[in-house]
């Protein structure tokens, strides 16, 4: 009896547990199955591998605007400021006075240079009417001396009366000539007693004010160039080989493109960057000195390769990257891909790709190898305005 109640409580737990089983499994064949249903509905998004032979790589190089001409001016000799006629900021033309010391003393000696010019030149003048009034009465001694009314004394007296006159008329017209001479060595003197401008500019710095003592060579005002500027930029020197002076390219200062001429690369690497200057002329940009401007270079690449969406790659094992790729069956496989090159929303790469492939662009994250996806072609096709 004890048994029999043992046995069939036995045979109850049994069938308490067989059916706990089976309502298990038919709840997990249940999801399996609305997952398997729910899978062969997910939309792939995909685009189709196009092979290139290669792309172009932009890269971006920076500088910054300097004048094209600037000049620390200051006096040839020394002495003290009598005036600045400009200031900080000024514009001034080619040939303005900007600066002059106190030229009294110069100008005092101008005068009697001057005056040393009139005196010669009124000896010279006199020294002209004497020789010629002694070429006349020679003349008219050797007329009497043929009609037999002269001596040859005093033909002789005569001639050497006309030599003399002759060399000291010579003698007149070198000191009028040292004179003037002198008279040009002491208006040089009073030039460099000025500062002017050698071309057209502003004034960007003013060292000293008026009644100051300078030396000759200091540094009074510096000024620069405003209507021609000129932008430095450095690049790498196999990049700078393969540009050509006289080339156009542009620009870009403060999100603004500005038209700018390559007019020389120079030769010397840069020790503190390693890259070569290219020197490029802004006529009339108004982009201020000293403004850091960047340049847009592109090269051509030659890379067999294939251009994805930044959004179709996955990450994978040993540095590599993974695509999806819709089989002609509609299910996913996973294919290996290696980065060549990245711009902002796309990259180029190679690897385990065909051409006409159905690569996923978008969602990767959402699927898995194997699996069957509903393919849907993108609306707007990446763009392969660079691709080659």
């Amino acid at each position: 009896m004890h048994a029999r109640m043992i046995r069939r409580n036995f045979g109850k737990q049994w069938l308490r547990v067989l059916s706990t089983a089976v309502a298990v499994l038919a709840f997990h064949l249940l999801l399996f199955g609305a997952t398997r249903a729910h899978a062969t509905e997910v939309n792939a998004a995909y685009v189709s591998a196009e092979a290139h032979d290669g792309y172009t790589s932009e890269r971006l190089y920076a500088g910054r605007t300097v004048a094209g001409r600037a000049a620390e001016l200051g006096f040839k000799r020394g002495g003290e400021v009598r005036a600045i006629s400009v200031d900080i900021g000024a514009v001034v033309a080619a040939g303005d006075t900007l600066a002059t010391l106190d030229s009294r003393a110069i100008e005092a000696r101008r005068q009697q240079a001057a005056a040393d010019i009139a005196l010669a030149g009124a000896n010279v003048e006199a020294l002209r009417a004497e020789a010629q009034l002694a070429i006349n009465t020679a003349t008219r001694i050797e007329n009497l001396r043929e009609k037999g009314h002269a001596s040859r004394q005093t033909v002789d007296e005569a001639q050497l009366n006309r030599r003399a006159k002759a060399a000291q008329l010579k003698v007149a017209e070198a000191n009028l000539a040292r004179a003037r001479a002198v008279l040009r060595s002491v208006e040089v003197e009073l030039s460099e007693t000025q500062v002017r401008a050698p071309f057209a500019g502003v004034i960007q710095a003013r060292h000293v004010d008026e009644g100051a003592q300078v030396g000759p060579g200091q540094i009074v005002l510096r000024l620069v160039e405003r209507d021609r500027a000129e932008a430095h930029i450095g690049i790498p020197a196999d990049v700078g080989v393969r540009l050509a002076p006289g080339a156009d390219f542009s620009v870009v200062w403060n999100g603004t493109a500005f038209p700018a001429r390559l007019s020389a690369v120079l030769p010397e690497i840069d020790p503190a960057t390693r890259t070569l200057t290219a020197v490029f002329d802004l006529h009339d940009s108004g982009i201020p000195l000293g403004s850091v401007v960047e340049l847009t270079l592109s090269e051509d690449v030659i890379e067999p390769g294939f251009w994805l969406p930044l959004t179709a790659l996955t990450a994978s094992d040993r540095g590599l990257w993974g695509v999806y790729v819709i089989a002609a069956d509609d299910t996913l496989e996973r294919r290996l891909v290696e980065i060549i090159h990245t711009e902002a929303d796309r990259v180029y790469v190679r690897g385990t790709l065909s051409a006409a492939d159905r690569v996923v662009a978008t969602g990767v994250q959402r699927i898995v190898p194997g699996q069957r996806v509903k393919p849907v072609a993108v609306a707007e096709p990446l763009k392969l305005s660079y691709a080659r």
